[in-house]
């Protein structure tokens, strides 16, 4: 009798030890405490970087339903949920997530929550706070060996990039993201990649990575190479140079298409990517000496 009630209470401890490595609690980018009894099955993104970084785990298919602007996975054809700020919330109950990746910013965290739906609030803004997510990624989908591979393969990326070129030894470089001018200073995920190449951005730290500027510090900075994150949208080097004064700036201008704005733009996987066209953009004429 007494050895049958230490054999439930082991298989009893053995099953609440199991069920309990099944569980994870990370916390994301709000502070928030997001807990999973187990590992999801249908997740939901609402954001293109998350979903790139789920296809870069080996986890695509577990989506179930994706915002407007990510791509699809695979062969599959996902349900489009609308943007990431102001998404379907009907259609994304219908198909019953386990968990749904969400912004920080769009409040839509707190929207699906109040339903009862299991939320990530959360996007990178930063090339560090982009690998500290690959961790937390893996530790929620159950894929913490293939965000370790893939932050290694990051690393590496960003260590032979860094070696081709002296650190802030390649040209001024001012990125614009609209012509009011809206631009990537320092501390953005942008800048990031700019300083991995060697190039100097020419908005100081003071101002923040996402700062508001005047025409006339765009003048008084006379960038060497300027990225125009606004050319799929109609901003030309013809329509940059003829706003008052901007004729007299030497720079060169590159007008960024929009799969080079996305990986520019996106904290995720296309890193790599990112790179190597950033390099090439910078260097057009050669590493100086």
């Amino acid at each position: 009798m007494q050895r049958s009630i230490l054999t439930l209470l082991t298989s009893l401890l053995l099953f609440a030890g199991s069920a309990l490595a099944q569980s994870v609690t990370v916390t994301d980018f709000l502070d928030r405490e997001v807990f999973l009894a187990d590992p999801p099955m249908q997740v939901v993104s609402l954001m293109p970087s998350h979903t790139e970084t789920l296809i870069a785990l080996g986890a695509g298919e577990l989506l179930v339903g994706i915002d407007e602007d990510s791509p699809q996975p695979g062969n599959r054809e996902l349900p489009r949920l609308g943007s990431g700020f102001t998404p379907n919330v009907e259609l994304i109950l219908e198909l019953e997530p386990d968990l749904v990746l969400v912004d920080q910013f769009s409040g839509v965290h707190g929207q699906l929550q109040e339903l009862g739906v299991t939320v990530f609030a959360g996007t990178p803004g930063t090339i560090p706070e982009m690998l500290a997510f690959n961790v937390t990624a893996g530790e929620l989908l159950d894929r913490r060996a293939e965000a370790a591979e893939l932050n290694a393969s990051l690393e590496q990326k960003m260590s032979e990039m860094a070696a081709r070129v002296e650190a802030g030894s390649g040209p001024q470089v001012y990125v614009e993201l609209d012509p009011t001018p809206f631009a990537a200073g320092q501390g953005s995920y942008i800048d990031g990649l700019i300083s991995i190449v060697g190039g100097r951005n020419v908005v100081p730290a003071e101002l923040g990575p996402w700062p508001m500027l005047s025409h006339e510090f765009v003048l008084e900075a006379d960038p060497e190479v300027i990225l125009l994150l606004g050319a799929p949208y109609g901003e030309t080097e013809q329509t940059f140079r003829s706003r008052p004064g901007y004729s007299g700036l030497n720079g060169r201008v590159i007008e960024v298409d929009e799969h080079s704005g996305d990986l520019l733009s996106r904290p995720g996987p296309g890193l790599p990517e990112a790179l190597d066209w950033l390099f090439s953009v910078l260097y057009a004429d050669g590493v100086p000496d």
